[in-house]
């Protein structure tokens, strides 16, 4: 294994996942790149009141601080590890990145929600699972 992509979106859940990715990566030397995906903003009807170029700005600058924090508060390692910010459709968005790049493994933290919360506002975890053509490792 020499590549691990690992999804990181600020959550206790998240933060799980790039420990276990870590703990993994260490004794391989495998290369971690964290990915942060700033999802589409969808406003109702046609709103050419919306500063639309400013909250995606906003969104972006937050995404790139929640990459610093994460990194921040995980020890110091050897590893070779890289961030990136990404828009789209999140697991959608990860699937194609694990594929294009040739990623060994995948992983993504769960808050470990019962099945009628994900039907309700649905799970970027069980969708990446079915999505994804890479191994995909959920945390909890």
């Amino acid at each position: 294994m020499k590549k691990i992509l690992v999804a990181v979106d600020g959550s206790d859940a998240s933060l799980k996942g790039v420990k276990a990715a870590f703990e993994l990566a260490e004794p391989l030397g495998a290369q971690v790149t964290l990915v942060t995906v700033v999802p589409p903003i969808i406003l109702p009807g046609d709103a050419p009141w919306a500063p639309m170029d400013e909250i995606n700005r906003a969104e972006l600058q937050r995404a790139e601080r929640v990459l610093s924090e994460t990194l921040a508060a995980l020890e110091r390692s050897t590893l070779d590890v890289s961030t990136q910010v990404l828009l789209g459709p999140i697991a959608e968005t990860l699937s194609q990145l694990a594929q294009t790049e040739d990623f060994d493994l995948v992983v993504v933290g769960s808050t470990g929600k019962g099945a009628v919360t994900r039907v309700l506002v649905g799970s970027v975890a069980d969708r990446l699972i079915h999505t994804c053509l890479k191994p995909v490792l959920v945390i909890r």
